[in-house]
């Protein structure tokens, strides 16, 4: 990855920190680039499980897994990791007022998984990065509305989709399609839900005046 492509997920990253919340926690920082973006807010902190990880000395470190030595946390940043890490870190606490996550691999099964603990869907951003898209999603304390595929997807990256995403949406809806005819009458539950992706798929390219193949 050119460290061009991450920084334009760096600044759609500070972009969504929302201010008024305090203190901002960027867990498992790596270096810190994205905490040294954020020097503007109050009291930003970057967490590292070991003293040889953290990385630049502008920033003010942490040594810890997750947020458990932070009483109380207002905006939890959580990049770079899977699904199922960060809906465990949030799920240990303490609780954030509002959380920014960035999920490489998977958005479709962290958006699942946080609805079902109790977060709601705040905002979402999307840049491309290389090849791939970087879905950037924003949750707070609350009902997700939003179901099956709208949730799966981006309920509202899908209101005013960014070119990026539909670029993105457009190269899976084959793969999506492969899996509902692989699976049919085979697999229902697989089959249904991949019948249900490639509907929403087609119908949000649809809107945007995009052809879904070709």
């Amino acid at each position: 990855m050119s460290r061009q492509a991450a920084s334009a997920r760096w600044d759609l990253l500070a972009s969504m920190v929302p201010t008024g919340h305090a203190p901002i926690v960027d867990v498992g920082a790596d270096h810190g680039h994205l905490a040294a973006r954020l020097s503007d807010h109050a009291e930003v902190f970057a967490t590292e499980r070991a003293p040889h990880r953290a990385g630049r000395s502008d920033v003010r470190w942490v040594i810890a897994d997750g947020l458990a030595p932070f009483r109380q946390v207002g905006v939890a940043i959580l990049a770079g990791m899977g699904a199922h890490t960060i809906a465990g870190i949030l799920a240990r606490g303490p609780r954030p007022a509002v959380a920014v996550i960035h999920v490489p691999d998977d958005p479709p099964t962290v958006r699942t998984l946080l609805a079902a603990d109790g977060w709601r869907i705040d905002a979402e951003g999307a840049v491309a990065e290389g090849s791939r898209l970087a879905e950037v999603i924003r949750v707070v304390p609350g009902q997700e509305p939003h179901r099956g595929a709208e949730l799966r997807w981006g309920p509202l990256l899908a209101k005013r989709p960014p070119q990026a995403a539909l670029d993105h949406w457009r190269r899976q809806l084959p793969r999506v399609q492969a899996i509902a005819a692989a699976t049919k009458g085979r697999d229902p539950d697989k089959h249904t839900r991949a019948s249900e992706d490639a509907a929403w798929l087609t119908a949000c390219l649809h809107r945007a005046g995009v052809p879904a193949s070709g």
